[in-house]
């Protein structure tokens, strides 16, 4: 079941099918995407795809394996590529990997969520140092506020160090 989600969704996005990417996940499903942010439900994720990822870039090639699933849960690895539409980037080639996180309920996901090194893909499109400091801040900051767990963490390692 699980490599046939994973299939699907990839394929989902790939071709920029919004109706059967946003018929994966259940009605108040989240897609937590490491560059936009997450979108909550149907309609917000069939947005994202059509609105973000495919304004923005093209030729999508996205393969994920070493599956695994215990309940739940799954974990896949990925490998993921595109050609940029953006203005500033226009035609540069990007190739990542990183690992996909889904968590199920009655075989529908409710959460989708990545971990990639973002650096890497700006690198590739050769965005200025400056500008990845910002957006690598945008992360951090998003990242402390999507996970709480994280956010307890931080802040209980960053009040240690200050004493």
């Amino acid at each position: 079941m699980f490599e046939k989600v994973t299939h699907e969704l990839t394929q989902s996005v790939c071709n920029n099918d919004g109706e059967s990417l946003s018929n994966l996940f259940a009605d108040n499903g989240v897609y937590h995407d490491y560059i936009y942010g997450s979108f909550k439900g149907k309609k917000n994720i069939k947005l994202m795809l059509n609105n973000y990822f495919h304004r923005d870039a093209k030729n999508f090639f996205w393969e994920m394996s070493d599956h695994i699933f215990r309940e739940d849960i799954g974990y896949a690895k990925y490998m993921f590529t595109f050609t940029s539409k953006i203005p500033e980037y226009l035609g540069k080639k990007v190739v990542v990997s990183g690992i996909s996180f889904f968590r199920f309920k009655f075989n529908s996901i409710v959460e989708y969520s990545e971990s990639v090194n973002g650096g890497i893909a700006m690198v590739q499109l050769g965005v200025k140092p400056e500008k990845m400091q910002k957006v690598f801040l945008k992360w951090f900051k998003r990242s402390l506020e999507d996970d709480l767990n994280l956010r307890n963490f931080y802040e209980s390692n960053s009040n240690a160090e200050n004493k």
